[in-house]
Order: structure tokens, then C-alpha cells, then sequence
């Protein structure tokens, strides 16, 4: 699904930005596709611009935002965008966290599984990703990772588990693959994350 019709009969298409990072040349893409279509833009929660167009601009977004590398974000019960704060770029980042956003979103983002997964990464202890309310999340440490899972926003908020308390940066792959392993082979039905984790057990998902 590339394009979403709202209730108003406008359409919402959103360009994949892991760890919300675009350079010039795409936001000007962007804002010549919006003023094309309905004149409006959407920041999201998921760090992602949300374009507002008409059906028949359906096409023509897409081509345009192909033309400066940019394609349209997975949706629907897939690993979303992985999200993350501005790491290093901040006063207070331990780790690398724009890099590692992308590096993973690289890996993950699109793969299709039980229910939407959704990844986030913070740089310190002031967690501005909220990554204790996704389903992965990666807290950093001067040393190292945090890792937590089964977390979740919306109507029925709950924290994420603690799972591993020290993952360096080269790990962080491989954490996600058995998590996302354990989880697709264990989940009944349209499960999210959170659900298998409480079914099953934490214990399941560590590491040996």
C-alpha cells in the first residue's frame, strides 16, 4: 500500500526516512510534491513526513521522490522505519545513534511479520525515542546498548522488558534477528510482540 485515502478524500503517501535524516535536495523534493498535490505536509511521531496529495498525483509523487533516492515507508504489519534520536550530534549521546538507526533500518525495515514492529534507539538515559514503549528498543550507555522488547504505546501502553543489559554496536543485528525469530515462530496469529513476550516468557528470547 504506497498511498493511504483519508477521510477528507485526500491521499497520504510518506517517503522512508530512518532516524528522520534527509538532506536539502529531498526536502525540496518534498515541498515541490506538496505544494503539486494538496498544499499540506505531516510530521509523524515516527520521525517520517507525511505527504498530502490527490489520486491523481499518486504516480507522479512516487517518481519525484525516486529522483533524489527516496522511497515510499513500509506500513501495514511490517518492521516500520527505525527510529532514532540525534546521537552523537547531541551533548548528552553515548552512542552513534544516526548511524546505528540506519545501519539497522538497512537490515530490518520492510521485512513482513505477524504485526507492525517498530524500532527505536536512544542516545542516553533521557530516552527522548521512548524506546521502552516499541516493541525494540536500544537505550545507550557510555559501554554499550540497553536492549528492551515488548513494549508498546497507544490504548494499551505497556513497558518494554529489560533483555540484555550491555550489546555493543556490532551486536545490535544479531539481537534484532533472534528476537525477530523468536517472535515469528512463537506468535499466533496477528500477534503483536508485547503479547508473545507475556505468553511465552522473556527467558525465551535471550540469547545463548
Amino acid at each position: 500500500m504506497e498511498a493511504v485515502k483519508q477521510t477528507n478524500g485526500a491521499y497520504v503517501m510518506i517517503p522512508s526516512t530512518p532516524a528522520g535524516i534527509l538532506t536539502g535536495q529531498q526536502l525540496s523534493k518534498i515541498a515541490e510534491l506538496v505544494n503539486e498535490g494538496a498544499g499540506l505536509a505531516k510530521l509523524t511521531s515516527g520521525q517520517r513526513i507525511a505527504i498530502v496529495t490527490t489520486e491523481d498525483k499518486i504516480d507522479s509523487v512516487r517518481e519525484g521522490l525516486a529522483s533524489v533516492g527516496l522511497t515510499l515507508g513500509p506500513l501495514g504489519n511490517v518492521i516500520r522505519n527505525v527510529k532514532g534520536c540525534a546521537g552523537l550530534l547531541c551533548d548528552f549521546g553515548n552512542q552513534d545513534v544516526v548511524k546505528h538507526s540506519i545501519e539497522l533500518d538497512g537490515v530490518f525495515s520492510g521485512k513482513e511479520m505477524p504485526f507492525a514492529v517498530k524500532i527505536g534507539i536512544s542516545g542516553c538515559a533521557r530516552n527522548c525515542v521512548e524506546v521502552k514503549s516499541k516493541d525494540i528498543g536500544f537505550l545507550a550507555t557510555p559501554s554499550g546498548y540497553k536492549v528492551f522488547i515488548g513494549g508498546q504505546g497507544g490504548g494499551a501502553q505497556a513497558l518494554g522488558n529489560l533483555l540484555i543489559e550491555n550489546v555493543q554496536p556490532e551486536e545490535m543485528n544479531k539481537v534484532v534477528s533472534q528476537v525477530l525469530k523468536v517472535y515469528v515462530e512463537n506468535a499466533k496469529g496477528k500477534e503483536r510482540l508485547v503479547k508473545t513476550v507475556q505468553r511465552i516468557g522473556l527467558e525465551a528470547f535471550k540469547i545463548v
